[in-house]
């Protein structure tokens, strides 16, 4: 498994990336490899590097947006199959709602708790092809 995070804060890649790690400790995940980004344009270049199954989104970053970003990974067609979770605060989930219908898969809401994290991990998980 693949998984991408990508957040302009150190912190948050560090949080979400111990967490990840957490979930796919579980004994049905074989491998996981972790990538980190601190913006759009970072992770467009990880995505020509690395086939990755699912990225961890930020909405608001600099260079280049959350939403450009979905916008470019669902324009690809080599990249059409990478399932996106938007991350955001409360107050902006007109945007994640809005980011959904552009083809990402899911969200999670900021602060962050390992127990929504995994959740939403499992939902997404659950709907890839094994």
């Amino acid at each position: 498994m693949n998984v991408l995070i990508v957040d302009d804060s150190k912190i948050v890649r560090r949080v979400l990336s111990n967490t990840v790690r957490r979930y796919f400790k579980a004994p049905e995940w074989n491998e996981l490899n972790l990538f980190e980004a601190e913006d759009g344009l970072e992770a467009m270049a990880q995505m020509k590097k690395e086939k990755v199954d699912i990225m961890l989104l930020d909405w608001n970053m600099p260079n280049m947006t959350g939403e450009e970003v979905v916008e470019a990974v669902r324009a690809n067609k080599d990249w059409n199959k990478t399932r996106i979770v938007m991350a955001t605060t409360e107050g902006a989930k007109a945007n994640v709602l809005k980011m959904i219908k552009k083809g990402a898969n899911g969200y999670m809401v900021k602060p962050f708790q390992e127990e929504n994290i995994f959740k939403t991990l499992a939902n997404i998980t659950a709907r890839m092809p094994k």
